[in-house]
């Protein structure tokens, strides 16, 4: 994947209070501390070098699915089956990606 070192290795946890408008923010999973929050929040893992994605279900459980991902440059991502994503910023600490 052409940007894994750019930030996108690893696994990153939704971090919804820091959202935007447009913009999901995601932090290192197990380096940050998140507030208590009574839902379950999502996953994101470049760890295999494909994005695997956590996200909860009508059970609040989270239910992980390995989803494709095909680099279309400029930061930007097809993922899924016609779903785009753009790398907004990726560092460290934090992943921000915009969903088209």
């Amino acid at each position: 994947m052409a940007n894994m070192e750019q930030g996108l290795g690893g696994s990153w946890t939704h971090s919804f209070e820091e959202d935007t408008t447009d913009e999901q923010v995601f932090r290192p999973t197990g380096a940050f501390s998140f507030p208590p929050s009574r839902r379950p929040r999502s996953t994101l893992d470049f760890s295999t070098g494909q994005m695997v994605t956590a996200v909860a279900g009508p059970d609040d459980k989270l239910h992980r699915s390995v989803v494709p991902m095909t680099p279309l440059g400029m930061q930007r991502y097809r993922v899924g089956e016609g779903r785009e994503i753009e790398v907004v910023q990726a560092g460290s600490d934090i992943l921000k990606i915009r969903a088209g």
